[in-house]
């Protein structure tokens, strides 16, 4: 499994655990003393063991061609999903969480013309309770966060009717 954006370790600290003792993950990220906090945030955790940490621009791509999963925690996740589908196999996971809807368009726009398919997009929100056993119910105000979670597959055109069909339903000709 491949990420991008490591930042202080959060989400691969959930994915090293996902993974097990049997899986891999390799962290990209440009920034030294974020990547410094990443690496010393799983020593923690006991599971830097399970990561490889690449210090690079991912404008440059990515030394891995055939990932089975591809995690993407970027600003501009769109602007790098060419490179996300060189390094992932035919069929591989892709995923990203975005914090606007304008992200999310336009990973839409690059992830459809990049030839993945099977995309999933859903919003989660926090929304807190009214603790009292006889009202429980949303409380009066709500300050809230919301975030967008993508997903979606590598796929490659095929002369089955059924790949064209899916190939054509991509790239929008269908």
């Amino acid at each position: 499994m491949i990420e991008a954006g490591t930042g202080p370790g959060s989400i691969t600290i959930d994915m090293a655990t996902a993974i097990g003792a049997e899986g891999r993950i390799i962290s990209y990220e440009q920034k030294q003393d974020t990547q410094n906090l990443a690496r010393k945030n799983l020593e923690r955790v006991g599971l830097a063991s399970h990561v490889d940490f690449k210090l690079r621009d991912i404008k440059e791509g990515f030394d891995e061609t055939d990932a089975d999963a591809f995690f993407l925690d970027v600003q501009n996740p769109f602007d790098y999903i060419p490179q996300v589908r060189a390094s992932i196999k035919t069929g591989g996971f892709f995923g990203t969480i975005l914090p606007t809807f304008n992200q999310v368009e336009k990973t839409l726009h690059a992830l459809k013309k990049n030839n993945f398919a099977f995309i999933e997009v859903c919003e989660i929100i926090l929304r807190h309770y009214k603790s009292d056993p006889a009202r429980i119910r949303p409380t009066d105000r709500m300050v809230a966060h919301t975030g967008y979670l993508m997903f979606a597959r590598k796929i490659e055109p095929s002369t089955d009717p059924r790949g064209k069909e899916l190939t054509n339903e991509v790239s929008g000709d269908g």
